[in-house]
């Protein structure tokens, strides 16, 4: 009888699908099926020997990266329509993939080996970023006339406290300090409501705006104050603040501001109630962009949900009671967009979420 170790290595070399397997921390391609060949544009003496020693330039490009963390987490990580450098003799072609790096656990959950499926989706990515600019103006228009009616049903609520306040307060003159307190408190609370309410509109207005804006922007200056930021709005919640290498970003400082702001505030918004949740900050320097990664050990995103999540109005089922109204990383994908970038996620319910935001080095487009 053939051995099943065998059975399955002749079904994955035989699947039209592009796949290989990683079996240690260093990455050792231990096997890879011809489809997969094809795509790295390589052979099969490669087998036996490192991903980062065979393809350099996949290194560079931070997917060495990407893999040895699947290896430590053990959290599987999808991405679509990434692109990539395929050095095809002396020169580079570039392409975009559709990818999945499965993180194969054992009883433990410690990381034996990785299985990379890949798929070549070029063509459908170019055609879709043709359709993509022509639709651009219209769609976001039409969020923002679809967001437009969602906030001013939301904002009868905080506006019918304040009003009801005011009038109570101005027919009678003899109040206790006690009652007269909760109304402010009331008030605040109302205050505050509004601001969130008005400050989402105009985040996603400024979608709309002038492309031209280039600043340099200095993260390890900047990020402890828009931490600190969230904190005043959270105060009750605990988290660690774990920051790594921070490097400049060149971009639309109104744009980096809210995009940092939303994940910042999703992170403590969905953290873990304990006192070991954290965020960890950092920053990876690719040849062509760079990458800003937020780890955290989170409730995490139910993992039929992923594909969903970037969607307006959209929130994970398993966020219970935490107030929010699904609009924060649908605003970080527009904005990344808006810059000439591109987000990936990647999460396991009950172990947390990393986030990896490419940033390019010029405006640049596809054409």
């Amino acid at each position: 009888m053939i051995a099943l170790d065998n059975i399955i290595l002749s079904v994955l070399y035989h699947s039209p699908l592009a796949n290989a397997i990683y079996d240690n921390g260093d990455l050792n391609i231990a096997y890879a099926n011809q489809a997969m060949l094809d795509m790295w544009c390589a052979d099969e003496s490669i087998i036996g020997k490192t991903f980062c020693k065979c393809f350099p330039n996949f290194e560079q490009e931070g997917f060495s990266s990407i893999l040895k963390n699947v290896w430590k987490t053990g959290v599987t990580y999808r991405a679509t329509d990434v692109p990539a450098n395929i050095v095809v003799g002396n020169s580079k072609v570039k392409r975009y993939f559709d990818f999945e790096y499965k993180a194969l656990t054992d009883e433990n959950g410690l990381t034996y080996a990785i299985l990379h499926t890949a798929s070549d989706v070029t063509d459908r990515k170019l055609a879709y970023n043709r359709m993509e600019r022509q639709r651009e103006q219209i769609s976001l228009n039409n969020k923002l006339v679809l967001l437009a009616n969602t906030l001013s049903h939301d904002l009868k609520n905080p506006l019918s406290v304040l009003k009801m306040g005011t009038d109570f307060l101005s027919k009678n003159d003899n109040l206790s300090f006690n009652l007269a307190m909760k109304w402010y408190k009331n008030f605040a609370s109302s205050i505050q409501n509004i601001e969130s309410i008005i400050n989402q509109t105009l985040q996603l207005n400024q979608v709309r705006g002038i492309r031209n804006s280039m600043d340099s922007i200095a993260i390890d200056e900047k990020v402890m104050d828009w931490i600190n930021e969230i904190r005043l709005n959270y105060p009750e919640q605990q988290m660690d603040f774990r920051l790594g290498n921070l490097h400049p970003i060149q971009a639309d400082g109104d744009a980096v501001y809210q995009i940092f702001a939303n994940l910042i505030g999703n992170a403590v918004k969905y953290a873990v109630n304990d006192k070991d949740a954290y965020l960890y900050i950092h920053s990876e320097l690719t040849e062509k962009e760079m990458v800003y990664i937020f780890e955290d050990n989170g409730i995490g995103i139910p993992e039929k949900e992923l594909s969903e999540v970037f969607a307006l109005q959209v929130r994970g089922s398993n966020t219970g009671n935490v107030q929010g109204t699904g609009i924060g990383l649908s605003l970080v994908k527009d904005l990344m967009e808006f810059i000439g970038g591109t987000v990936n996620l990647s999460s396991e319910l009950g172990k947390g979420t990393v986030m990896r935001l490419y940033f390019p080095f010029n405006e640049e487009k596809e054409v």
